[in-house]
């Protein structure tokens, strides 16, 4: 059997190193897993864009739904055409007359 002398002997790890070897290993894997391309940070951020996404398409369905009831109205509502017809586009009966009063 081999004898080290003192000098090359390996030491034993205290509490001491073996709390700055797992600083070591701990802090570089959190800093991944919080800063990292799929880490914590990233994700809020998509999620908050997901969430963003989901109010833009509940509200422009929203919108839609509510273009979809205005042209089924305007379809089967002729007072709704001859309302549309004078309101946008200024046109009146046969026979009557337009007043135009100036504020």
């Amino acid at each position: 059997m081999k004898r080290f002398s003192r000098r090359f002997r390996p030491r034993p790890l205290t509490t001491r190193r073996k709390g700055l070897y797992a600083a070591l290993v701990a802090v570089p894997l959190l800093a991944i897993f919080t800063f990292g391309n799929h880490g914590l940070l990233n994700r809020i951020e998509l999620q908050r864009h997901l969430d963003q996404l989901h109010r833009d398409l509940y509200r422009d369905r929203a919108a839609g739904d509510s273009l979809k009831a205005e042209i089924t109205r305007i379809q089967r509502d002729s007072s709704a055409v001859e309302q549309l017809a004078r309101e946008r586009y200024g046109m009146v009966r046969a026979g009557e007359t337009i007043y135009r009063v100036n504020e």
